[in-house]
């Protein structure tokens, strides 16, 4: 063979190795789960007036008024965790609108050629609290306050918990807020047997846990965290559930109540502030209850 055809044919291998490699790189991009903030105009056809800069560890994501994504991923550390939301609207507006974040593992559906959020980890909004009047925002925490900054500490632990079936015999952590419709003053986080998940905030998750799951004594340890200038009442409910059985008749799994307890316990309101307080410790962010059941 002569110099020219052998180096044809190794162009023709490497076109083809580059070929292939990009085949993989888009499928496992098309599969691959990354942990995302997603945004969306609460009305969709109406220009939101409410802007937020938002702040995850104390370092700026970006600044939303509108739709949008925005890849978070890397920025998460195992642990606790603080996004930050800066709110300030802008006068004068005609329509109340606002913003709803969501964050979890999103991938891109190829038949509707769109981004998908398959599990909503966390999901709080920026415009609970805001009153719009004659073109003019106001916030309960006083009659000139045209800015207001939201906390919300998450314990992140990855994603190979959220995403387990259900199956006979499985018992299950859920957490729901009470009210979905707007952002609630606490987050639930929860650590069975020492093992800590990631928080619970607006929105309804199940957890399988049944691996966590002991025979005779165990413990359900609650840490609820305070989320600054959040003033409307909500809550965060936990349930702990199961064993799972299969009822014919609904076509379902269906589990029994093991422990009920919600995150806002504990928690008084203080008439001055709108804050919440822990009449235990005033100064503290957080309350700890440790609760302990029997698997017989």
């Amino acid at each position: 063979m002569s110099l020219d055809a052998h180096r044809t044919a190794l162009a023709s291998l490497l076109r083809l190795a580059i070929a292939a490699l990009l085949l993989v790189g888009l499928a496992g991009s098309a599969n691959a789960q990354e942990v995302t903030l997603w945004v969306e105009r609460n009305f969709k056809s109406w220009e939101n007036p409410l802007h937020s800069e938002v702040l995850l560890n104390g370092e700026t994501l970006n600044i939303f008024s509108s739709d949008s994504f925005e890849p978070i991923q890397s920025k998460l550390k195992e642990g606790w965790n603080v996004f930050t939301v800066v709110t300030r609207p802008q006068e004068p507006a005609t329509d109340s609108n606002d913003l709803i974040f969501r964050i979890g593992p999103m991938v891109k559906d190829a038949q509707r050629n769109t981004m998908v959020m398959t599990t909503v980890l966390w999901e709080f909004r920026n415009g609970t609290d805001w009153k719009l009047e004659n073109g003019t925002y106001s916030h309960p925490l006083g009659p000139n306050v045209k800015e207001v900054t939201l906390e919300f500490p998450v314990y992140w632990v990855g994603l190979d918990r959220e995403s387990q079936e259900l199956k006979e015999g499985d018992y299950i952590l859920v957490g729901k807020s009470t009210f979905a419709g707007w952002n609630s003053p606490v987050t639930g986080t929860v650590y069975l047997n020492g093992t800590p998940f990631n928080s619970f905030m607006v929105g309804t998750r199940q957890i399988v846990v049944t691996s966590l799951v002991k025979p005779g004594r165990n413990e359900l340890k609650l840490v609820s965290n305070r989320i600054l200038n959040a003033i409307s009442s909500n809550d965060v409910e936990i349930s702990l559930a199961g064993p799972a059985e299969w009822n014919v008749s609904q076509n379902q799994f269906m589990v029994k109540p093991i422990i009920e307890a919600k995150a806002g316990q504990g928690w008084q309101k203080d008439s001055k502030s709108g804050q919440l307080v822990n009449p235990a410790a005033p100064g503290s962010s957080t309350i700890e209850r440790v609760i302990a059941f029997m698997i017989k």
